[in-house]
């Protein structure tokens, strides 16, 4: 989420807006601190930030190894300076944000590879050209995420009780700031949004761009010391006749050895040895300074920021297969095109909405007053006419010319992206909950609200919402998922074993899409765009078999299709008594805040009974709320919708999730006790989970089964692609460029042997790694087979035993060995390795062409100039007749 133009007004009026926190290692170092600052840190801006000032090399697929020691350097260096970190990533998608999810991933994904394929292999190489074409590496969440999570189980005093990793509900914005409020922290982020929600407790929000790292260099002794040469510069420069050379001031050159600065999150590289007091240095924002300087109520800021435009205003055109062509739909447009003018900056546009909201709100006060109406009255009218009075200001065009419906419509949009910054309610402690398992801030109060949630008791986290069948899921974790008989309920015994492994970080929250909102998002990256999107060709199958899982363990929501036909159905056999009960139902609602309340009281609250009157599709139809949605009828198929590739933009395509009797009858998976067979496959022993895995990945070979775990879903993903590849080129009936496709053993050889370090990769004299089409589509392919592997094997909670080994990969590396700038391919496989490679898929792989080795050497090898020293023969110039000689035809 974001406001546009809210970071540039904080940054140009930052005097006024923000206070300056300095946080000193040597304190925390020294142990003379007794109170640690607590931080939440927004793990989405800590990436992006992480590999913006790291500058790793994105084009090769990704720096992972790089990218998790400097992740780990940036935390020790954090934690030292006596903060404690409390990270929160992202849920699942909420259903409100698809268009401009599909907006930004066509803008950067797939325009951005476009455009690097449409441009020369010399321009594109360039540096300037790379960075404004980065693209976000695919598996760089898995990997921040594992790292994390293995230094907060390394038990080391450093982490405990200062490092923690959390998972949103949904979006993740809210959910940091709501912590934030229960620990009494600041947010570390790069995101305006945190300057708008607000929670009581909250500190503020800091900006990562707006860190400064500054250490001093501690000499080591008088003659070592940067002022060593103090003493002698009166006659070291003296030459022979007693003249001297000017010089720059001494103390300028000093200030330039002794300060050591690191801009942004990363802190100095010699931070660990040749600095002390390392100081971090950042900028606070709170919205009580930002509503005083707007001279609004603190409560206003959502509406401003909705009114200004974020993720759920300013999207484009919905894309998806069931858009409604309805001509006068506000759906179609960003609403800042409705609400400003074009020659207006991003400054102006904030002091415009505040400047009428100001005055609405004012001559709402003087009416209240000369009519001495009492308060808490019409409440509801009262904030719908604020949202409906402001939406008036701000047209450029006359009321008169709008479509019928599209002022409504223009409102209820209003309204939906103010219901964003509605924070998750705090929940006292869940008398279930043992105290001495859950943490606690420093006052001694509770730190988890339950067991399964940082912030909400079992009852009221949304997470089990939209996992369905709430009530026995809460009812299983009562009891225990260890003491629960399998035949009780099943189903629910699968989702709290869900619930465990997501809070844990082992279930990936794009997984959890396919059940909130029925929606499959694989990742993009650099792709050749004439060919079929490998997130179809390579990872499709892999994710239909995890449907199928997620289908038989837990009741998955319809998409909206089904959902509007079974509407139908239920409107018709609805009495007419019943909906005038729900009329006098929605008027009760209206009664809750009156808009001059006080700036600590909600005002969001009386905007959820009206989105529930206003939410209303183009066809004037009532969409109803997902826990109301009714069930899928058992017969009818189940749909998932993928949004993939194709071609140049990001389409929603309708995949028909397999049944799971046909899947074990594909792969042979039989249950060797009866009571077993209608047991999920989730609740099975972990080696027949195993087993069904291999099966489906057609692996199931002892080579693989003997591996060892840190290396087994890198030959899985390897297996798959080579597979899969070879079946494409024999269904297509010889086709050239289906042939083609195909990878080389010594390609194989090369992905394998990118995760472990080479002796020559750093070397200074090595040659530059060049980019070629088919190295990077070989990344793009093998890429998407992990992360659908992954992903598989996760909704197989088989996360411990295949862990994700990415963490050791480097994408350069692999790049040189195909280019051959590195050498010896291979030579640093164990035998076992490669052997689970081959295994039975000896035949799949296609055979390397003479020509290309000989380029490959021919790049590789550093032919120093001929040297002009003697007569050697060896450096003369040949003649036009002998070099035609030498030429081959």
């Amino acid at each position: 989420m974001g406001i546009h133009g809210l970071t540039t007004y904080l940054r140009e009026n930052k005097r006024v807006l923000s206070r300056t926190l300095n946080f000193h290692s040597s304190q925390s170092d020294s142990g003379g601190i007794t109170q640690r600052t607590p931080v939440v840190v927004d793990g989405w801006s800590f990436i992006y930030e992480l590999l913006a000032r790291a500058d790793l090399p994105w084009v090769y697929g990704g720096e992972y190894e790089t990218f998790a020691k400097i992740l780990v350097q940036t935390i020790d260096a954090l934690i030292s300076t006596g903060l404690n970190l409390y990270f929160v990533f992202d849920g699942p998608y909420p259903s409100l944000k698809f268009p401009t999810i599909v907006s930004r991933t066509t803008q950067t994904g797939i325009q951005g590879g476009l455009l690097f394929f449409r441009t020369s292999a010399i321009a594109r190489s360039t540096s300037r050209f790379l960075h404004e074409t980065a693209l976000l590496p695919p598996l760089v969440y898995d990997v921040c995420v594992r790292s994390l999570l293995e230094l907060v189980s390394d038990g080391s005093s450093k982490y405990i009780g200062r490092l923690e990793v959390h998972f949103a509900d949904e979006e993740g914005d809210p959910f940091a700031v709501a912590l934030a409020g229960r620990v009494g922290a600041y947010v570390l982020g790069r995101d305006s949004d945190f300057v708008v929600l607000n929670a009581e407790g909250y500190k503020g929000y800091i900006p990562l761009e707006e860190m400064v790292w500054t250490g001093t260099a501690e000499p080591l002794s008088p003659d070592g010391s940067v002022y060593s040469s103090l003493s002698r510069d009166m006659y070291d420069d003296e030459d022979e006749d007693g003249f001297r050379r000017v010089q720059k001031p001494k103390a300028r050159r000093r200030a330039e050895v002794d300060r050591r600065l690191g801009r942004g999150l990363i802190p100095p590289d010699d931070a660990t040895n040749a600095l002390s007091d390392l100081t971090l240095t950042c900028e606070v924002y709170t919205p009580a300074m930002l509503a005083n300087h707007l001279e609004l109520p603190v409560s206003v800021l959502p509406l401003l920021g909705a009114l200004l435009g974020n993720d759920y205003t300013g999207a484009p055109d919905d894309t998806s297969p069931t858009a409604s062509p309805h001509p006068g739909s506000s759906r179609k447009g960003k609403l800042q095109h409705l609400f400003f003018e074009r020659r207006l900056t991003l400054q102006e546009r904030i002091t415009h909405v505040a400047s009428i909201l100001r005055s609405i709100l004012a001559e709402s006060v003087a009416v209240v007053a000369q009519t001495a109406r009492k308060r808490r009255t019409r409440q509801i009218t009262s904030v719908m006419e604020l949202i409906d009075a402001a939406v008036t200001a701000l047209l450029i065009r006359p009321p008169d010319t709008l479509a019928s419906g599209e002022r409504e419509a223009i409102v209820d949009r209003i309204v939906e992206a103010t219901l964003q910054y509605a924070l998750p309610r705090a929940e006292e402690l869940d008398d279930s909950v043992d105290e001495s398992s859950i943490g606690t801030t420093e006052d001694g109060s509770t730190l988890w609200a339950s067991d399964v949630c940082v912030l909400h008791t079992p009852e009221s986290c949304p997470l089990f919402a939209y996992l369905g069948r709430r009530e026995l899921a809460i009812a299983d974790l009562e009891t225990g998922c260890d003491g629960l008989d399998d035949k009780d309920d099943p189903e629910a015994h699968v989702r709290a074993l869900y619930v465990a492994a997501y809070r844990r970080g082992v279930l990936n929250p794009r997984v959890l899409n396919a059940l909130n909102t029925a929606s499959s998002w694989p990742r993009l990256f650099l792709e050749d765009p004439d060919k079929e999107s490998v997130a179809r060709s390579i990872g499709r199958p892999v994710r239909e078999w995890g449907y199928a899982l997620l289908g038989a363990g837990v009741e998955q929501q319809v998409p909206e299709t089904q959902v509007e036909v079974e509407e139908v159905v239920a409107r018709e056999d609805e009495d007419e008594e019943d909906e005038d009960e729900e009329d006098e139902d929605e008027e009760d609602e209206d009664e809750l805040i009156d808009v001059q309340e006080s700036d600590d009281e909600d005002l969001l609250a009386p905007l959820r009974g009206a989105l529930q009157r206003l939410d209303v599709g183009t066809n004037g139809e009532h969409i109803l709320p997902p826990d109301a949605l009714p069930h899928a009828v058992p017969s009818r198929p189940k749909i998932i919708l993928e949004y993939v590739r194709r071609g140049t933009r990001l389409a929603a395509e309708e995949v028909i999730v397999p049944t799971l009797s046909d899947l074990f009858d594909k792969f042979s998976v039989s249950s060797h006790e009866p009571t077993r067979a209608s047991l999920p496959v989730q609740l099975m022993s972990e080696e027949d989970r195993l087993t069904y895995l291999l099966r489906a990945l057609e692996s199931d070979v002892a080579a693989v089964r003997a591996l060892p775990s840190e290396i087994l879903m890198a030959v899985l993903s390897l297996r798959w692609v080579v597979r899969s590849l070879h079946a494409r080129a024999k269904e297509s009936g010889g086709a050239k460029e289906r042939i083609k496709e195909r990878w080389t053993a010594e390609e194989a050889k090369a992905f394998l042997s990118a995760f472990s370090a080479h002796p020559n990769e750093n070397s200074p004299e090595a040659p530059a790694v060049p980019i070629e089409d088919r190295n990077v589509q070989l990344m793009a392919q093998i890429s998407t087979a992990f992360e659908a592997i992954d992903g598989f094997a996760q909704i197989l909670l088989l996360g411990d035993r295949l862990p994700n080994s990415m963490s050791h990969f480097s994408g350069r590396r692999f790049h040189a060995f195909l280019t051959g700038v590195l050498q010896d391919v291979g030579d640093s496989l164990l035998p076992s390795v490669w052997e689970a490679a081959l295994s039975g898929q000896e035949n799949m792989f296609a055979q390397a062409s003479k020509g290309k080795k000989k380029e490959q050497k021919a790049s590789a090898r550093a032919v120093p100039p001929s040297s002009k020293r003697g007569g050697s023969r060896a450096g003369a110039a040949k003649g036009l007749y002998e070099m035609l000689g030498d030429m081959t035809i």
